[in-house]
């Protein structure tokens, strides 16, 4: 998910109580299972099992609502354009390598971004503890209890960019106005059901592969940066930084559905997907013909049903 401009989700402790927040509760009824996630100052990757178009789609449309109510709030703002246009892309993974390697990306995201040097030093919202607690066990669990921060209890705040005692007073605040939990659950190993793989030894194998890859991801952005003669901007500065709604992207990202490191893999997956667009605009030119007896393609989600009767203005 990616927003149209600005960098909202700073690190400071007000935020990510009010992120977690949100995410605790667009996830007390399980829409999706939570492995894995990284917050940048823009953007989210999340790595999710999935059983439910529908579901898939209401966990990131409320994810996105709430955190824009929020936002709303915090900045004394009425109206809000916050996500970019059609910026949310469900990727399709299916095999472990490609999952070791995008776990890996995910966390070495803060390191390549010259944020900080490696994960444990980064202040926004991640699950690398949660990872690094639940190496071995496929049904390993990691839960907090999440204060539920309801949109009418966030006020203004006093500035963009709040100091230490600014933050803990406000964040306090908020808590104490808190008049129920939501638990946040993580199950960081729950992709590997998908592949089939059970073992404790073989998990914790693969998870041990994730943690190296991601260190190889963090030593090339070490050394890119000793190159160009760059530092890093620190946990603190990071921990200070204003909410800018100012901020523009140099580029916008490429749209990506499905990924593979493997070539023959993802060839196939394309295919696949061309095929599944194929059918679904078979389908819905046959609704619009008014034949609503169609079977859509699996994992389909089905547009609103256009309308069957005709209206002669006698």
């Amino acid at each position: 998910m990616r927003t149209a401009r600005g960098l909202p989700f700073v690190c400071n402790k007000t935020l990510k109580t009010i992120m977690e927040s949100v995410m605790a509760r667009v996830q007390r009824d399980e829409k999706v299972t939570l492995c894995h996630f990284v917050w940048m100052g823009n953007h989210a990757h999340i790595i999710i099992v999935v059983n439910d178009t529908a579901q898939c789609v209401r966990f990131y449309g409320e994810l996105q609502k709430q955190l824009t109510d929020a936002l709303k709030r915090l900045l004394g703002f009425k109206h809000l354009n916050l996500w970019k246009k059609n910026g949310t892309s469900v990727i399709r993974y299916r095999d472990v390598d490609t999952i070791v390697e995008r776990i890996a990306y995910l966390y070495a995201n803060p390191a390549n971004a010259n944020l900080v040097d490696c994960i444990e030093r980064y202040p926004g919202l991640n699950s690398w503890r949660a990872f690094r607690e639940t190496l071995a066990s496929a049904l390993a669990e990691y839960s907090s209890n999440i204060p539920w921060i309801r949109a009418p209890y966030i006020s203004k705040l006093p500035s963009r960019s709040l100091t230490e005692a600014q933050d803990r007073a406000y964040t306090k605040k908020l808590c104490n106005k808190a008049k129920a939990y939501h638990s946040l659950t993580l199950r960081p190993n729950a992709w590997f059901a998908v592949f089939g793989v059970k073992e404790e030894s073989e998990i914790e194998e693969i998870n041990t592969r994730i943690v190296e890859r991601l260190r190889e991801f963090e030593y090339e952005a070490r050394i890119k940066r000793t190159l160009k003669g760059w530092k890093v901007k620190g946990a603190r500065r990071l921990k200070e930084e204003a909410i800018s709604l100012e901020h523009a992207p140099k580029r916008d990202s490429v749209r990506i559905y499905v990924y593979s490191i493997v070539k023959d893999i993802r060839i196939q997956m394309l295919e696949e997907y061309t095929e599944f667009c194929r059918a679904c605009s078979h389908c819905y030119d046959r609704w619009k013909r008014g034949d609503f007896t169609v079977d859509w393609p699996p994992g389909a989600l089905l547009p609103c049903v256009p309308p069957t009767a005709n209206y002669f203005d006698c």
